[in-house]
Protein backbone atom coordinates (compact mmCIF):
# COMPACT_ATOMS: atom_id res chain seq x y z
CA UNK A 1 0.00 0.00 0.00
CA UNK A 2 2.65 2.37 0.59
CA UNK A 3 4.78 1.71 -2.40
CA UNK A 4 1.42 2.89 -4.48
CA UNK A 5 1.10 6.21 -3.19
CA UNK A 6 4.75 6.57 -2.71
CA UNK A 7 6.08 4.75 -5.63
CA UNK A 8 9.40 6.72 -5.63
CA UNK A 9 10.48 5.43 -2.28
CA UNK A 10 9.68 1.72 -3.82
CA UNK A 11 12.36 3.18 -6.41
CA UNK A 12 14.67 3.54 -3.49
CA UNK A 13 13.96 0.64 -1.99
CA UNK A 14 15.19 -1.58 -4.63
CA UNK A 15 17.45 0.46 -5.97
CA UNK A 16 20.77 -1.13 -8.18
CA UNK A 17 23.70 -0.19 -7.06
CA UNK A 18 24.83 -0.09 -10.33
CA UNK A 19 22.96 2.79 -11.27
CA UNK A 20 24.84 4.83 -9.13
CA UNK A 21 27.72 6.47 -11.09
CA UNK A 22 24.90 7.21 -13.81
CA UNK A 23 23.01 9.10 -11.05
CA UNK A 24 25.33 10.62 -9.42
CA UNK A 25 26.30 12.18 -12.60
CA UNK A 26 23.37 13.02 -13.76
CA UNK A 27 22.37 14.86 -10.64
CA UNK A 28 25.05 17.02 -10.88
CA UNK A 29 24.40 18.11 -14.21
CA UNK A 30 21.39 19.10 -13.67
CA UNK A 31 22.52 20.73 -10.30
CA UNK A 32 24.62 23.49 -12.49
CA UNK A 33 21.50 23.64 -14.66
CA UNK A 34 18.60 23.94 -11.60
CA UNK A 35 21.14 26.61 -9.39
CA UNK A 36 20.72 29.29 -12.21
CA UNK A 37 17.41 29.06 -13.60
CA UNK A 38 15.96 29.04 -9.81
CA UNK A 39 17.29 32.11 -9.60
CA UNK A 40 16.36 33.36 -12.82
CA UNK A 41 12.59 32.15 -12.13
CA UNK A 42 12.67 33.31 -8.74
CA UNK A 43 13.29 36.82 -10.22
CA UNK A 44 10.59 36.34 -12.83
CA UNK A 45 8.38 35.84 -10.24
CA UNK A 46 9.37 39.07 -8.20
CA UNK A 47 11.02 37.99 -5.27
CA UNK A 48 14.21 37.11 -3.60
CA UNK A 49 16.73 34.51 -5.52
CA UNK A 50 16.65 32.69 -2.61
CA UNK A 51 12.68 31.65 -3.17
CA UNK A 52 13.54 29.94 -6.15
CA UNK A 53 16.90 28.20 -4.24
CA UNK A 54 14.12 27.03 -1.25
CA UNK A 55 12.07 25.62 -3.96
CA UNK A 56 14.57 23.72 -6.06
CA UNK A 57 15.56 21.49 -2.59
CA UNK A 58 13.03 20.22 -0.38
CA UNK A 59 9.84 20.07 -3.51
CA UNK A 60 12.62 17.77 -5.09
CA UNK A 61 12.65 15.65 -2.42
CA UNK A 62 8.77 15.37 -2.00
CA UNK A 63 8.29 14.74 -5.85
CA UNK A 64 10.66 12.06 -5.98
CA UNK A 65 8.61 10.33 -3.33
CA UNK A 66 5.76 10.53 -4.23
CA UNK A 67 5.64 10.86 -7.92
CA UNK A 68 6.41 8.15 -10.32
CA UNK A 69 8.96 9.43 -12.98
CA UNK A 70 12.38 8.40 -12.77
CA UNK A 71 13.22 11.54 -14.57
CA UNK A 72 10.83 14.67 -14.06
CA UNK A 73 13.35 17.27 -12.46
CA UNK A 74 10.86 19.34 -10.55
CA UNK A 75 11.88 22.88 -9.53
CA UNK A 76 10.95 26.32 -10.57
CA UNK A 77 10.12 26.93 -14.03
CA UNK A 78 9.82 29.84 -15.77
CA UNK A 79 5.43 29.87 -17.00
CA UNK A 80 4.54 29.30 -13.61
CA UNK A 81 6.73 31.91 -12.37
CA UNK A 82 5.36 34.40 -14.63
CA UNK A 83 1.51 33.24 -13.90
CA UNK A 84 2.33 33.70 -10.11
CA UNK A 85 3.81 37.27 -10.78
CA UNK A 86 1.34 38.22 -13.34
CA UNK A 87 -1.74 37.36 -11.12
CA UNK A 88 -0.32 38.76 -7.78
CA UNK A 89 0.68 41.64 -9.52
CA UNK A 90 -2.55 42.38 -10.45
CA UNK A 91 -3.65 42.28 -6.81
CA UNK A 92 -0.90 44.20 -4.95
CA UNK A 93 2.41 46.14 -5.53
CA UNK A 94 5.78 43.94 -6.75
CA UNK A 95 8.27 43.28 -5.12
CA UNK A 96 6.60 44.30 -1.48
CA UNK A 97 6.10 42.41 1.88
CA UNK A 98 2.64 41.57 1.24
CA UNK A 99 3.56 40.83 -2.35
CA UNK A 100 5.63 37.86 -1.09
CA UNK A 101 3.27 36.86 1.41
CA UNK A 102 0.69 36.08 -0.86
CA UNK A 103 3.62 34.58 -3.23
CA UNK A 104 3.74 31.95 -0.73
CA UNK A 105 0.10 31.48 0.24
CA UNK A 106 -0.72 31.22 -3.86
CA UNK A 107 1.89 28.47 -3.81
CA UNK A 108 -0.18 26.49 -0.81
CA UNK A 109 -3.21 26.84 -3.06
CA UNK A 110 -1.44 25.50 -6.25
CA UNK A 111 -0.40 22.63 -4.22
CA UNK A 112 -4.37 22.25 -2.54
CA UNK A 113 -5.68 22.57 -6.20
CA UNK A 114 -3.92 19.87 -7.68
CA UNK A 115 -3.89 17.57 -4.60
CA UNK A 116 -8.31 17.65 -5.09
CA UNK A 117 -7.53 17.58 -9.17
CA UNK A 118 -5.57 14.33 -8.29
CA UNK A 119 -8.69 13.08 -5.68
CA UNK A 120 -11.26 13.93 -8.30
CA UNK A 121 -8.95 11.83 -10.97
CA UNK A 122 -8.46 15.31 -13.28
CA UNK A 123 -5.86 13.12 -15.38
CA UNK A 124 -8.50 11.57 -16.91
CA UNK A 125 -9.77 14.56 -18.23
CA UNK A 126 -6.28 15.95 -19.43
CA UNK A 127 -6.82 13.38 -22.37
CA UNK A 128 -9.45 16.00 -24.39
CA UNK A 129 -7.82 19.11 -23.73
CA UNK A 130 -5.27 18.96 -27.24
CA UNK A 131 -1.92 19.49 -26.85
CA UNK A 132 -2.23 22.41 -29.36
CA UNK A 133 -3.46 24.62 -26.10
CA UNK A 134 -0.61 23.42 -24.47
CA UNK A 135 1.71 24.53 -27.09
CA UNK A 136 -0.15 27.77 -28.15
CA UNK A 137 0.22 29.11 -24.50
CA UNK A 138 3.84 27.79 -23.66
CA UNK A 139 4.83 29.61 -26.60
CA UNK A 140 2.95 33.02 -25.68
CA UNK A 141 4.32 32.64 -22.16
CA UNK A 142 7.77 32.30 -23.68
CA UNK A 143 8.05 34.82 -25.85
CA UNK A 144 6.16 36.78 -22.69
CA UNK A 145 8.75 35.70 -20.35
CA UNK A 146 11.94 36.75 -23.16
CA UNK A 147 10.49 40.15 -23.99
CA UNK A 148 10.21 41.04 -19.95
CA UNK A 149 14.01 40.47 -19.41
CA UNK A 150 14.67 42.99 -21.83
CA UNK A 151 14.86 46.05 -19.30
CA UNK A 152 17.21 43.56 -17.07
CA UNK A 153 19.35 43.78 -20.05
CA UNK A 154 19.23 47.47 -20.74
CA UNK A 155 19.58 48.28 -17.31
CA UNK A 156 16.26 50.19 -17.00
CA UNK A 157 12.75 50.04 -15.20
CA UNK A 158 9.29 49.23 -16.29
CA UNK A 159 5.97 48.81 -15.29
CA UNK A 160 4.22 45.35 -15.75
CA UNK A 161 3.27 43.60 -18.70
CA UNK A 162 0.29 44.00 -19.64
CA UNK A 163 0.10 43.47 -23.58
CA UNK A 164 2.81 42.71 -25.88
CA UNK A 165 2.08 45.96 -27.69
CA UNK A 166 1.82 48.24 -24.77
CA UNK A 167 4.59 46.86 -23.34
CA UNK A 168 7.12 46.94 -26.59
CA UNK A 169 6.24 50.73 -26.77
CA UNK A 170 7.39 51.26 -23.11
CA UNK A 171 10.66 49.77 -24.15
CA UNK A 172 11.29 52.33 -26.84
CA UNK A 173 10.49 55.35 -24.53
CA UNK A 174 12.88 53.94 -22.33
CA UNK A 175 15.66 53.31 -25.11
CA UNK A 176 17.44 56.58 -23.92
CA UNK A 177 18.27 55.79 -19.86
CA UNK A 178 20.20 52.53 -21.06
CA UNK A 179 23.11 51.82 -19.36
CA UNK A 180 26.02 51.02 -21.29
CA UNK A 181 28.07 48.85 -19.53
CA UNK A 182 24.67 46.53 -18.72
CA UNK A 183 24.11 45.99 -22.04
CA UNK A 184 27.07 45.26 -22.84
CA UNK A 185 26.87 42.50 -20.42
CA UNK A 186 24.05 41.75 -21.28
CA UNK A 187 24.39 40.98 -25.12
CA UNK A 188 27.77 39.38 -24.04
CA UNK A 189 25.68 36.90 -22.23
CA UNK A 190 23.06 35.94 -24.46
CA UNK A 191 25.75 36.00 -27.14
CA UNK A 192 28.41 33.33 -25.15
CA UNK A 193 24.99 31.29 -23.71
CA UNK A 194 24.34 30.93 -27.54
CA UNK A 195 27.81 29.93 -29.01
CA UNK A 196 27.33 27.50 -25.71
CA UNK A 197 24.03 26.05 -26.72
CA UNK A 198 24.45 25.54 -30.44
CA UNK A 199 28.40 24.95 -31.45
CA UNK A 200 29.76 22.78 -28.09
CA UNK A 201 25.90 21.29 -27.11
CA UNK A 202 27.13 21.59 -23.37
CA UNK A 203 24.31 21.90 -21.03
CA UNK A 204 26.67 23.81 -18.49
CA UNK A 205 26.47 26.99 -20.38
CA UNK A 206 24.40 28.97 -17.82
CA UNK A 207 26.74 28.01 -15.17
CA UNK A 208 30.08 29.29 -17.08
CA UNK A 209 28.20 32.09 -18.28
CA UNK A 210 27.21 32.99 -14.31
CA UNK A 211 30.80 32.37 -13.16
CA UNK A 212 32.35 34.54 -15.83
CA UNK A 213 29.87 37.87 -15.69
CA UNK A 214 30.20 37.43 -11.84
CA UNK A 215 34.06 37.50 -11.98
CA UNK A 216 33.99 40.77 -14.76
CA UNK A 217 31.57 42.46 -12.32
CA UNK A 218 33.88 42.36 -9.29
CA UNK A 219 37.04 43.22 -10.93
CA UNK A 220 35.76 46.28 -13.11
CA UNK A 221 33.89 47.23 -10.15
CA UNK A 222 30.45 47.54 -12.81
CA UNK A 223 28.36 47.24 -9.59
CA UNK A 224 29.55 50.97 -8.81
CA UNK A 225 29.01 52.47 -12.60
CA UNK A 226 25.06 50.95 -12.46
CA UNK A 227 25.19 47.36 -13.76
CA UNK A 228 22.54 45.62 -11.21
CA UNK A 229 23.93 43.10 -9.36
CA UNK A 230 21.87 40.32 -6.77
CA UNK A 231 23.43 41.60 -3.74
CA UNK A 232 23.68 39.43 -0.41
CA UNK A 233 21.28 36.02 -0.61
CA UNK A 234 20.69 34.85 2.70
CA UNK A 235 22.55 31.65 4.09
CA UNK A 236 21.03 28.74 5.69
CA UNK A 237 17.89 27.07 5.82
CA UNK A 238 14.26 28.58 5.78
CA UNK A 239 12.79 29.15 8.79
CA UNK A 240 9.86 26.76 8.46
CA UNK A 241 6.38 28.78 8.31
CA UNK A 242 2.91 28.42 7.42
CA UNK A 243 0.05 31.10 6.70
CA UNK A 244 -3.20 29.91 5.96
CA UNK A 245 -5.23 32.94 3.76
CA UNK A 246 -8.54 34.22 4.75
CA UNK A 247 -11.36 33.10 2.67
CA UNK A 248 -11.41 36.65 1.19
CA UNK A 249 -7.58 36.16 -0.16
CA UNK A 250 -8.50 32.75 -0.76
CA UNK A 251 -11.41 33.49 -3.52
CA UNK A 252 -8.98 36.35 -5.25
CA UNK A 253 -6.11 33.68 -5.35
CA UNK A 254 -8.22 30.45 -6.59
CA UNK A 255 -8.09 31.37 -10.17
CA UNK A 256 -4.52 31.96 -10.44
CA UNK A 257 -4.00 28.99 -8.67
CA UNK A 258 -6.38 26.62 -10.64
CA UNK A 259 -4.48 28.43 -14.23
CA UNK A 260 -1.17 27.30 -12.51
CA UNK A 261 -2.22 23.80 -11.38
CA UNK A 262 -3.24 22.64 -14.72
CA UNK A 263 -0.51 24.43 -16.52
CA UNK A 264 2.09 23.16 -14.43
CA UNK A 265 0.69 19.47 -14.47
CA UNK A 266 0.14 19.73 -18.52
CA UNK A 267 3.61 20.94 -19.00
CA UNK A 268 5.17 18.45 -16.28
CA UNK A 269 2.61 15.14 -17.36
CA UNK A 270 3.53 15.56 -21.14
CA UNK A 271 7.54 15.29 -20.47
CA UNK A 272 6.92 12.77 -17.92
CA UNK A 273 4.97 10.45 -20.35
CA UNK A 274 6.68 11.01 -23.45
CA UNK A 275 9.78 9.86 -21.57
CA UNK A 276 8.40 6.96 -19.86
CA UNK A 277 6.98 5.41 -23.39
CA UNK A 278 10.56 5.30 -24.70
CA UNK A 279 10.95 3.02 -21.87
CA UNK A 280 7.87 1.50 -22.08
CA UNK A 281 6.40 2.33 -18.64
CA UNK A 282 3.40 3.76 -18.12
CA UNK A 283 2.57 6.99 -15.32
CA UNK A 284 0.02 7.39 -13.46
CA UNK A 285 -1.48 11.36 -14.81
CA UNK A 286 -3.14 11.57 -11.37
CA UNK A 287 -0.10 10.29 -9.00
CA UNK A 288 1.65 13.09 -10.87
CA UNK A 289 -0.96 15.15 -9.53
CA UNK A 290 -0.48 13.93 -6.52
CA UNK A 291 3.13 14.62 -6.12
CA UNK A 292 2.85 18.07 -7.92
CA UNK A 293 0.64 18.99 -5.26
CA UNK A 294 2.44 17.64 -2.42
CA UNK A 295 5.53 19.10 -3.81
CA UNK A 296 3.78 22.69 -3.89
CA UNK A 297 2.37 22.56 -0.17
CA UNK A 298 6.43 21.63 0.70
CA UNK A 299 7.50 24.95 -1.33
CA UNK A 300 4.97 27.02 0.76
CA UNK A 301 5.66 25.30 3.81
CA UNK A 302 9.72 26.77 3.40
CA UNK A 303 8.74 29.80 2.38
CA UNK A 304 8.99 29.35 -1.99
CA UNK A 305 7.70 29.87 -5.09
CA UNK A 306 5.50 27.39 -7.02
CA UNK A 307 7.12 24.67 -8.82
CA UNK A 308 6.72 22.05 -11.49
CA UNK A 309 8.40 19.73 -14.14
CA UNK A 310 10.88 21.61 -16.44
CA UNK A 311 11.03 20.29 -19.92
CA UNK A 312 14.78 21.62 -20.04
CA UNK A 313 15.89 20.11 -16.84
CA UNK A 314 14.26 16.35 -17.45
CA UNK A 315 15.83 16.31 -20.75
CA UNK A 316 19.04 17.19 -19.44
CA UNK A 317 18.70 14.52 -16.68
CA UNK A 318 17.59 11.65 -19.10
CA UNK A 319 20.32 12.45 -21.41
CA UNK A 320 22.72 12.89 -18.67
CA UNK A 321 22.24 8.85 -17.78
CA UNK A 322 19.90 9.36 -15.07
CA UNK A 323 18.42 5.58 -14.57
CA UNK A 324 16.35 6.48 -10.80
CA UNK A 325 14.96 9.16 -9.17
CA UNK A 326 17.47 8.97 -7.08
CA UNK A 327 19.44 11.42 -9.50
CA UNK A 328 16.83 14.28 -7.99
CA UNK A 329 18.11 13.16 -4.75
CA UNK A 330 21.91 14.36 -5.65
CA UNK A 331 20.80 17.30 -7.58
CA UNK A 332 18.68 18.59 -4.62
CA UNK A 333 22.09 17.69 -2.28
CA UNK A 334 23.51 19.93 -4.23
CA UNK A 335 21.46 22.74 -4.02
CA UNK A 336 21.48 22.71 -0.36
CA UNK A 337 25.15 22.92 -0.23
CA UNK A 338 24.93 25.76 -2.04
CA UNK A 339 22.27 27.23 0.22
CA UNK A 340 24.36 26.54 3.30
CA UNK A 341 27.85 27.60 1.99
CA UNK A 342 28.23 29.38 -1.71
CA UNK A 343 25.88 32.32 -1.59
CA UNK A 344 28.52 34.71 -0.88
CA UNK A 345 30.15 33.62 -4.24
CA UNK A 346 27.02 34.64 -5.91
CA UNK A 347 27.20 38.78 -4.74
CA UNK A 348 28.28 40.20 -7.86
CA UNK A 349 26.15 38.22 -9.81
CA UNK A 350 24.53 41.08 -12.27
CA UNK A 351 21.22 41.04 -13.56
CA UNK A 352 21.46 41.33 -16.99
CA UNK A 353 23.39 37.80 -17.18
CA UNK A 354 20.87 36.12 -15.50
CA UNK A 355 17.70 37.70 -17.54
CA UNK A 356 19.95 36.38 -20.84
CA UNK A 357 19.93 32.82 -19.24
CA UNK A 358 16.08 33.30 -19.03
CA UNK A 359 15.70 34.44 -22.41
CA UNK A 360 17.87 31.26 -23.74
CA UNK A 361 15.88 28.91 -21.81
CA UNK A 362 12.68 29.99 -22.70
CA UNK A 363 13.66 29.85 -26.72
CA UNK A 364 13.17 26.14 -25.81
CA UNK A 365 9.68 26.67 -25.36
CA UNK A 366 8.48 28.31 -28.30
CA UNK A 367 7.32 25.41 -30.69
CA UNK A 368 7.24 26.70 -34.53
CA UNK A 369 7.49 22.84 -35.40
CA UNK A 370 4.46 22.28 -33.87
CA UNK A 371 2.55 24.83 -35.79
CA UNK A 372 4.29 23.78 -39.35
CA UNK A 373 3.00 20.35 -38.21
CA UNK A 374 -0.84 21.17 -37.40
CA UNK A 375 -0.61 23.94 -40.58
CA UNK A 376 0.64 21.11 -42.23
CA UNK A 377 -1.83 17.94 -41.46
CA UNK A 378 -4.62 19.39 -38.95
CA UNK A 379 -5.75 22.84 -39.84
CA UNK A 380 -8.00 23.38 -36.98
CA UNK A 381 -5.09 22.53 -34.27
CA UNK A 382 -3.82 25.12 -35.88
CA UNK A 383 -6.30 28.11 -35.48
CA UNK A 384 -6.34 26.20 -31.92
CA UNK A 385 -2.87 27.10 -31.21
CA UNK A 386 -2.92 30.42 -32.80
CA UNK A 387 -5.66 31.59 -31.33
CA UNK A 388 -4.40 30.57 -27.82
CA UNK A 389 -0.90 32.35 -28.75
CA UNK A 390 -2.48 35.73 -30.12
CA UNK A 391 -4.89 35.80 -27.16
CA UNK A 392 -2.21 35.08 -24.35
CA UNK A 393 0.04 37.69 -26.04
CA UNK A 394 -2.47 40.40 -27.07
CA UNK A 395 -5.07 40.42 -24.60
CA UNK A 396 -4.34 37.87 -21.19
CA UNK A 397 -2.67 35.19 -19.74
CA UNK A 398 -5.87 33.92 -18.67
CA UNK A 399 -7.90 34.71 -21.02
CA UNK A 400 -5.64 33.05 -23.73
CA UNK A 401 -5.64 29.37 -21.57
CA UNK A 402 -9.70 29.68 -21.10
CA UNK A 403 -9.78 30.75 -25.11
CA UNK A 404 -7.46 27.60 -25.67
CA UNK A 405 -9.58 25.48 -23.77
CA UNK A 406 -12.81 26.21 -24.58
CA UNK A 407 -11.62 25.64 -28.68
CA UNK A 408 -10.37 22.26 -28.12
CA UNK A 409 -13.67 20.94 -26.23
CA UNK A 410 -15.51 22.33 -29.27
CA UNK A 411 -12.64 20.91 -31.22
CA UNK A 412 -13.85 17.47 -29.53
CA UNK A 413 -16.95 17.76 -29.36
CA UNK A 414 -17.34 18.31 -33.35
CA UNK A 415 -15.48 15.25 -33.69
CA UNK A 416 -17.10 12.96 -31.72
CA UNK A 417 -20.27 14.24 -33.18
CA UNK A 418 -18.98 13.72 -36.57
CA UNK A 419 -17.73 10.18 -35.82
CA UNK A 420 -21.11 9.42 -34.01
CA UNK A 421 -22.72 10.62 -37.76
CA UNK A 422 -20.30 8.41 -39.90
Amino acid sequence: MIFKIMPGLKQLVHYHLSYLPNDLTAGMVVAFLLIPQSMAYAVIAGVPVVFGLFAAIFPVLIYALFGNSRYLSVGPVSIASLLAFTGIAALVKPHSSHFFTLIILLTLIVGVVQLMLSLIKFGSFFDYISPAVISGFTSAAAVIIAITQIPAIMGVSLASFQNIADYLLEITYHLHQVNIFTVILGFSSLWLLIILKTKFHTSLGPLIVIVASIIIVYFFHLEQRGVQIIGGIPRGLPSISLQLPTFDTFLSLLPIAFMIGFISFAESYSVAKTLAAKKNEQLNPNQELLGLGLANLTSSIVGAIPVAGAISRTAVNHQSGAKSNFSLFVAAAFVLITLLYLTPLFYFLPKATLAAVIIVAVTNLINVKDMRYYLKHAPFLAIIMLSTFLATLMIDIFVGLMIGIFLSLLYTFIKTKLLHVT
